[in-house]
């Protein structure tokens, strides 16, 4: 009987492994471009940088600026571009009865997509908010058009409004289910 337990968690962590296996390296590069005026604008307090002129962090990922339009590359070739617009304060959802519970408002942000590719999957659980404590603060519901899970086809468009009960910290996108690198982090709001 153990043995059995024990070729079936060996099963399971093979499959495991061969499945990363074969996901594709994914990486996020500038444009040099902007997603226009509405998206434009960098958030209260955050540090400018000319487009084009993105860093990263010492974990690795990519600074980027609000209305910045950044390539994700998987497998190096370009699968999409992304653009999150500057964060806004939202006191409350529905009609009153979703207050936040972090702070005097929730942070929404827009986010748009342009895959490039056959296939590219969208997620807001990619997303998350790094409190100045170091706490991870996933998405909720609230604002709309609701950020839902998507996957697009080549050439297809996609945005959503991404709502988190966070009263400050640093909206971060990361690589997926599996390996969930940080590739991206937008300034502090």
């Amino acid at each position: 009987m153990g043995k059995a337990r024990f070729v079936v968690v060996a099963t399971v962590l093979a499959g495991m492994v061969g499945l990363t296996g074969c996901l594709e390296d994914t990486s996020v590069s500038t444009t040099g471009t902007t997603a226009g005026s509405t998206q434009g604008a960098a958030a209260s307090g955050a540090a400018d940088a000319p487009a084009g002129q993105s860093g990263s962090t010492a974990g690795g990922a990519k600074q980027a600026q609000y209305g910045e339009v950044l390539e994700i590359r998987k497998g190096g070739d370009v699968a999409a571009t992304i653009s999150v617009a500057a964060p806004k304060a939202v006191s409350s959802f529905f009609s009153g009865f979703t207050k936040p519970t972090s702070g005097p408002a929730f942070a929404t942000f827009m986010v748009s997509f342009a895959s490039q590719k056959q296939g590219f999957a969208v997620n807001p659980f990619d997303f998350f908010v790094r409190t100045p404590e170091g706490a991870r603060v996933q998405p909720t519901f609230g604002c709309e058009p609701a950020f839902n899970a998507a996957t697009l086809g080549s050439g297809e468009k996609f945005q959503g409004c991404l709502t988190v009960d966070a009263a400050h910290g640093n909206l971060v996108y990361t690589s997926g289910l599996f390996d969930s690198t940080s590739l991206v982090e937008w300034p502090g709001f």
